[in-house]
C-alpha cells in the first residue's frame, strides 16, 4: 500500500465522518423514533445504516455513469436535497409529535422505509457523502484504491449505526419534555443545514449569486 491509497483511505474516511455527523444525527433519530419500541429502533437503525452503506457503495463504483446520463451533477443534488431537509425541518418545528407524521411509529414506519428519508438520504448519504466518494472514486485507478474507498464507506456507515442504536438510552434519560426540546432544537439545526445546502447548490448552478 503506497502513500498515496492511503491518503485517499483518511482523506475519504475524515471527510465522510464529518459529512455524516452520526452524533448530530442521534437527537433527528430519537424525535422520529420516540414512538418505536427499543427493538423496533434497533431494527430500524440497522435497516437505515444499511441502505446507506449501498446508496454509498453504489455511487462509488457508478456514480459519475449515473449522472452523466441523467445530465445532473452535485449542485442540484445539494438544491433537492436541501429542499427535503427544509420541509423535514418546518415538520419538526410545527409539529407536537413528529413520529406520527411518519406513521404514528409502528412496525410498518420502517418496513415502509419511510425512515430512510430524510435520516438515511440525505442526512447521512447526502450530496456531500455523495460527491465525496464519487470524487474520491474518480481518482482511484486500482482495485486496491476502490476498496479502501468501499471499506470508509463501510466504517462511516458502521458508526452512524452504533449512534442511532444507542439512541435509546438518550430517550430514556431525557424524558418526555426533554425529547420535545431535543425535536425543536434538531429542527432548528435541521433548517440550517437545509439552508446551506441549498445557498451551496445555487452558487454553483447560477455563479451570479456568489
Amino acid at each position: 500500500m503506497n502513500s498515496s491509497n492511503i491518503e485517499i483511505f483518511i482523506q475519504t474516511l475524515v471527510t465522510l465522518l464529518v459529512l455524516m455527523d452520526p452524533i448530530g444525527i442521534v437527537p433527528i433519530f430519537v424525535s422520529l423514533t420516540r414512538e418505536q419500541s427499543t427493538d423496533q429502533k434497533k431494527t430500524t437503525a440497522k435497516y437505515i445504516s444499511i441502505v446507506v452503506a449501498l446508496v454509498l457503495i453504489i455511487s462509488t463504483l457508478f456514480g459519475n455513469d449515473v449522472l452523466r446520463y441523467f445530465y445532473i451533477g452535485i449542485a442540484e443534488f445539494n438544491v433537492s436535497g436541501g429542499l427535503l431537509l427544509l420541509v423535514m425541518s418546518l415538520q419538526m418545528l410545527t409539529t407536537d409529535n413528529i413520529s406520527n407524521t411518519f406513521g404514528k411509529g409502528q412496525i410498518s414506519t420502517y418496513k415502509s422505509g419511510r425512515l430512510v428519508t430524510p435520516l438515511g438520504i440525505p442526512l447521512l448519504a447526502g450530496p456531500g457523502a455523495i460527491g465525496t466518494v464519487i470524487i474520491n472514486g474518480q481518482n482511484a485507478h486500482t482495485i486496491l484504491s476502490y476498496g479502501l474507498i468501499l471499506s470508509d464507506v463501510i466504517i462511516a456507515s458502521f458508526a452512524a449505526y452504533v449512534a442511532m442504536h444507542n439512541a435509546h438510552h438518550i430517550s430514556r434519560f431525557c424524558g418526555e419534555i426533554g425529547i420535545e426540546i431535543i425535536t425543536k432544537i434538531a429542527g432548528l439545526i435541521l433548517g440550517a443545514i437545509a439552508v446551506r445546502f441549498i445557498c451551496q447548490g445555487l452558487i454553483h448552478l447560477l455563479p451570479g449569486l456568489g
